[in-house]
């Protein structure tokens, strides 16, 4: 069990390394971006990136979570498995090449049909890199992945950034990414190098087709929840609007991949060991899950009331049609921050059937919240709030499944983690409210400052007084960092 957590907070370190310090890049660089390009060029970029997402589960068909779990896989298998990808990625991305006179027919936009072309490439680049970047975290090597997702950020943003500056337009958010999971791919084939076999055997294929199926499944199903949405804003409301709607959607989910996103890509590679000890498992569970709420509900209090600051200083007053759809999309943050690792946590219980299931039902009640709201009002806002009810939904139903069905273990101790995060959350709320009484007629960077720092100071003393948080051990804990790294320095 040592190992374990040794593993995990090996795992957890790097990827937030990676994670924390590619956020504090990715937000300059979309600040600088926002600035040079239009809601337009954001929203032609949503729309071709819903359908290409639609190709890329068809690429990816649960492959690189199968090659994760499975411990009994040959070098031989690797590569039909590769090789399998190689062909699979190929005629998705001839799909993609051909479809896109189709699609920017369907929207009345000839754009779409260059832009579509060129992400094509970046399809088969996709497919062929699961194999070499999913024995990347099978080795757990975080450290290796986070240095190289860091350089290449820094560069490619550096070119896109000049690309805008040119005049570049849309092509200035396409190009630089193609080119990063390109050089991802290189990089990770060779740490873990695979090779087309010209003996191609499905017999490898077969081999983790049971555990791949149902994940391919899930996505199909997953794919609708998480696209609909760009999908009825680009049709029947407008590109703007989707520019509008992407921007405010991709803002609040910043906070996401500050957290979930360090947490996910740690969690099946680690936990599949404990399998066969489910208990384990959901006493480890109760634990990072009281963790991200801990951070989730606070912080969706303080992106509500900081909206208009923080939109409005990250990409200027272009996107000020973003602010409300931000404002309710913020209030999903929590629940999307716990649901999150569902998916992981299902793979690690070696239960994809159940997680297809799970899927089934979460789309179908996200789907027909969108209808629902689309027919009542036809505005981002609209679907912004179709999305944050029908994922409260949806994070019952997931817990439910992965506690009840799969671990088969009692929901209580998890929702116990939830109740400190919660009440936080509520005197945070309280505070702002008493906060926009006072009128504070101050500069928009100073105002977000003054108000961020009032939520975090609110949510870190109640969780000092709660006992969640010991800030004077908190304290003398960054005090000692700072001196090693002081000596260490000298």
């Amino acid at each position: 069990m040592s190992e374990i957590k040794d593993n995990i907070k090996h795992g957890l370190f790097w990827t937030a390394i990676d994670k924390y310090s590619g956020q504090i890049i990715a937000i300059g660089i979309s600040m600088v971006l926002a600035r040079l390009l239009t809601p337009g060029d954001y929203g032609i970029v949503a729309t071709a990136t819903v359908f290409l997402s639609f190709l890329g589960i068809f690429t990816s068909i649960g492959i690189g979570p199968a090659v994760i779990q499975r411990k009994d896989l040959t070098q031989e298998d690797l590569n039909n498995i590769f090789t399998f990808t190689v062909i699979i990625g190929g005629i998705c991305a001839l799909i993609a090449f051909g479809s896109s006179w189709l699609i920017a027919d369907f929207y009345g936009n000839e754009i779409l049909k260059p832009v579509m072309q060129i992400f094509s490439i970046g399809v088969f680049i996709g497919a062929i890199n699961m194999v070499p970047s999913a024995l990347m975290s099978k080795n757990l090597r975080f450290k290796e992945m986070a240095t190289r997702n860091l350089l290449f950020q820094i560069f490619f943003g550096i070119i896109g950034i000049a690309a805008a500056f040119m005049g570049a337009g849309v092509y200035a958010l396409i190009l630089p990414s193609i080119a990063s999971s390109l050089c991802s791919f290189f990089y990770n084939n060779h740490f873990y190098p695979v090779r087309i076999n010209l003996r191609f055997s499905i017999i490898s294929i077969k081999k983790i087709f049971s555990f791949s199926s149902y994940l391919f499944l899930f996505e199909l199903f997953n794919y609708f929840s998480r696209n609909l949405d760009k999908i009825i804003i680009g049709k029947d409301i407008s590109e703007n609007a989707l520019g509008y709607y992407e921007k405010s959607y991709r803002l609040m989910q910043l906070p996401l991949q500050n957290v979930t996103a360090v947490i996910y890509p740690v969690l099946q590679p680690v936990l599949s060991s404990l399998q066969d000890n489910l208990k384990e498992m959901a006493s480890k569970c109760n634990k990072i899950i009281s963790m991200i709420a801990c951070l989730g509900f606070p912080l969706c209090a303080i992106l509500y009331f900081c909206g208009d600051e923080i939109v409005l200083v990250m990409f200027g007053n272009q996107w000020e049609q973003s602010i409300p759809a931000f404002k309710i999309l913020s209030l999903s943050v929590p629940f999307m921050m716990i649901v999150n690792p569902t998916g992981p946590l299902f793979l690690a219980c070696n239960s994809s059937k159940t997680l297809f299931y799970t899927g089934i039902i979460n789309t179908t009640v996200t789907i027909c919240g969108y209808i629902i709201a689309i027919s009542i009002d036809k505005t981002i806002e609209a679907i912004a709030w179709s999305w944050t009810i029908t994922l409260i939904i949806n994070s019952v139903n997931s817990y439910f499944n992965l506690y009840i069905r799969v671990m088969k273990v009692s929901l209580v101790p998890m929702l116990k983690g939830l109740v400190q995060p919660i009440i936080c959350a509520f005197w945070v709320i309280c505070t702002y409210i008493g906060y926009e009484y006072m009128s504070l007629d101050i500069p928009l960077f100073a105002s977000l400052v003054v108000k961020g720092t009032v939520g975090l100071t609110v949510a870190l003393v109640y969780y000092n007084i709660a006992g969640v948080v010991d800030l004077k051990e908190l304290y003398c804990l960054l005090l000692k960092k700072l001196k090693r790294h002081q000596n260490n320095a000298s």
